[in-house]
């Protein structure tokens, strides 16, 4: 991040590496919107939240998905994207 909110320039390479880091995981999920990468889109119009039960939570790949995210960002650190910004 940054610390100063008047500091453009800090600012501007926290914006880069934010877009970078979800254009990784948008590359190779597909999307970084929960409910694309869920195939739910416009399948839920009920206005009742589903009961969260063991089977419900087994439908969901939000921690593959958090995997992933792990990933990218481990590889990030190491600098295993190296002139990618």
């Amino acid at each position: 991040g940054y610390n100063d909110p008047k500091d453009l320039s800090a600012k501007k390479e926290h914006y880069e590496r934010v877009q970078f880091l979800a254009g990784q995981f948008k590359a190779e999920a597909g999307s970084i919107i929960c409910r694309e990468l869920l195939g739910a889109e416009g399948k839920d119009t009920s206005p009742s939240p589903q009961e969260r039960t063991e089977e419900y939570y087994k439908k969901r790949s939000c921690p593959d998905k958090v995997a992933l995210a792990a990933d990218i960002m481990e590889k990030y650190m190491r600098n295993e994207y190296i002139n990618s910004l």
